[in-house]
């Protein structure tokens, strides 16, 4: 009786062990990295896109859209009369612009994990402040 108690264990472990690797197999034999670099040179497969597009224009569409959505968030929005007060227009202003550098820092991260390369747009540029001529001043 005691043997047949053994024999039923290891014929039930025997059988669960196999139909586990079973169930793992289709998932291990699926993953594989469908863009991938050697030497500088890049291959992604036909059978992967994101959306019907290339991954890569994706995600620099992706950046594009974050990037202006900062440049949104940063340019200075007018107050009005019976709206929000200045403080809490600039707070709203900040967590804004806290929001739009993320979704471009979340862009310029699944760039890197693609491993494609963006085309970056330049920063705002600031005017440059006007040059102040001093002319000297003779003392008598």
């Amino acid at each position: 009786m005691l043997s047949t108690k053994i024999r039923i264990t290891i014929t039930t472990l025997v059988a669960s062990a196999g139909f586990g690797a079973a169930a793992l197999a289709p998932a291990a034999s699926q993953a594989q990295w469908h863009t991938y670099c050697v030497a500088g040179h890049c291959v992604t497969h036909q059978n992967f896109t994101i959306g019907g597009k290339e991954p890569c224009e994706v995600i620099q569409s992706n950046y594009n859209n974050a990037y202006d959505g900062l440049l949104n968030a940063i340019d200075e929005k007018p107050l009005y009369i019976g709206g929000p007060s200045p403080t809490q227009a600039e707070q709203e202003r900040a967590a804004q612009i806290a929001e739009e550098e993320a979704r471009v820092r979340e862009a310029e991260r699944e760039a890197f994990t693609w491993g494609c390369q963006l085309a970056r747009q330049a920063p705002p540029t600031q005017p440059a402040p006007s040059a102040t001529v001093v002319s000297p001043v003779l003392a008598l």
